[in-house]
């Protein structure tokens, strides 16, 4: 490049003359260069201004065309994230109604089942109130009608009761309760679902899917619930039935109607002939429908479960003494004074002189006097069908129209009228058909548990 640059620009000089004198300047290789770039960089500025000049409304509009595809680019890009945005709210209120819906929904369930468990409570009201009264009196001794008791085991499948004999009394079961996730009676808070302050779309993004569990947990729960109480209303009723039928009186729906319970008539039932799952397809059967079928049917079952308490409350079913052997059961029987056989109409409860007698269930006295072979005797009638008498009193404690609470204490055991001794001679009536007492006692043992 030096020797490049030597050859082509070396010393150069200009002359000048002028009025007959010459003079010359000298231009160095350097100062030829300088004057080069000089003009190097005029005449670019030049071409540069003149394209400018000549060019200028075409890179305006190249400017403005570009501008308005970035301005058009912006605009895009801001209706995706508008679209976006409505997209994710859209989300949000449907999540928001989703979510009242269920918690709403939950509130109702928790509500008719609080209103369940009232109903079960209500049903057993009175026959605990009689538990009660029974235990708060009777005074049984430990080594007592050993072997005396029943047990009764239902088989679902079975179409009878089997009953096998055994020493121990079964224990009563209280009512149903039931708790759901800390909260009872019918209240739900779902305020504490949602927790505390949000601080982040992650925090939302995690309570809500922990919303969503608890929330599915409760329904879970609820529905755990129901079955439990559907099952055990329908295993009570199994078991209430199976003590009536103990008694052998009558058809249990014959004593309920007598009691001024059950339908009117059980006649008019048909239509076609459908499977279970078609018949809930063509009803339209979702998790809300299944749960209200559901809730109807162990809401129907706790008004037969009342019908059913209430007639056994009705019944006979308690021992008129506390402590006794039987001397001599109901039917035939030698008699202790002819010696031949004859039928006896009660059951001879052998006790001491002098012992507390008490009504086994409550009614209208409607008898109360010295009345032949049964000495001084006490007939109780109950208004369902039934009557009860007690005889062979040495003292009556009640008068003719006198109302009879069960445990009342109506006498004490003699041995008036037709009698070898003390004792009690117990007599239960039903539509004018004298029965078996033990029979009514032996189904009491369910209602009435051994307490101390």
């Amino acid at each position: 490049m030096r020797r490049f640059f030597r050859r082509q620009y070396v010393e150069r000089q200009i002359y000048l003359r002028s009025n007959g004198q010459v003079q010359f300047i000298s231009l160095s290789p350097f100062t030829q260069a300088v004057f080069l770039g000089i003009a190097v960089l005029s005449f670019g500025w030049v071409a540069f201004s003149s394209v400018n000049v000549v060019f200028k409304q075409q890179i305006i509009s190249s400017k403005d065309q570009r501008y308005i595809k970035m301005q058009d680019a912006y605009e895009v890009r801001l209706a995706q994230l508008q679209s976006s945005y409505d997209e994710l709210n859209g989300q949000l209120i449907i999540s928001q109604e989703r979510f009242l819906a269920t918690t709403r929904e939950l509130e109702d369930k928790h509500r008719q089942l609080a209103a369940l468990m009232g109903q079960r409570r209500a049903a057993s009201t009175e026959l605990d109130q009689m538990r009660d009264r029974y235990a708060a009196t009777a005074r049984l001794a430990e080594d007592q009608r050993a072997g005396n008791s029943v047990l009764m085991s239902v088989d679902e499948n079975a179409q009878g009761v089997n009953i096998a004999q055994t020493a121990t009394r079964p224990q009563h079961r209280d009512g149903l309760s039931y708790v759901i996730d800390g909260s009872e009676s019918g209240s739900l808070d779902m305020a504490n679902l949602a927790g505390a302050g949000l601080a982040s779309d992650t925090d939302q993004m995690g309570t809500v899917a922990l919303i969503d569990t608890k929330l599915a947990n409760l329904g879970h729960a609820q529905q755990n619930l129901i079955n439990t109480i559907d099952e055990t209303t329908d295993r009570r009723i199994r078991e209430l039935t199976s003590i009536i039928d103990l008694t052998k009186v009558a058809d249990v729906n014959t004593l309920v109607k007598e009691n001024g319970g059950g339908t009117e008539s059980e006649e008019g039932e048909g239509g076609p002939l459908l499977g279970l799952a078609e018949g809930e397809a063509l009803a339209g059967a979702g998790n809300g429908t299944a749960f209200n079928k559901q809730f109807s049917r162990v809401s129907n079952n706790l008004n037969a479960l009342t019908e059913l308490e209430n007639t056994l409350a009705k019944m006979p079913l308690a021992e008129p003494v506390n402590s006794y052997h039987e001397s001599s059961g109901f039917g035939p029987r030698r008699d202790p004074f002819t010696g031949r056989m004859a039928f006896h109409a009660g059951e001879d409860m052998a006790t001491a002189w002098g012992s507390l007698v008490y009504a086994t269930t409550s009614g209208v006295v409607t008898y109360a006097g010295q009345h032949g072979a049964y000495g001084n005797m006490v007939e109780i009638t109950i208004g369902n069908g039934f009557k009860t008498r007690y005889g062979h009193l040495s003292r009556i404690n009640v008068k003719v129209g006198q109302k009879i609470a069960f445990r009342d204490i109506i006498g004490r055991v003699g041995s008036t009228g037709r009698s070898s001794g003390p004792h009690l001679h117990y007599e239960v009536w039903f539509d004018d058909v004298v029965r078996d007492p033990t029979k009514f006692v032996e189904a009491g043992h369910y209602v009435f548990t051994k307490q101390r």
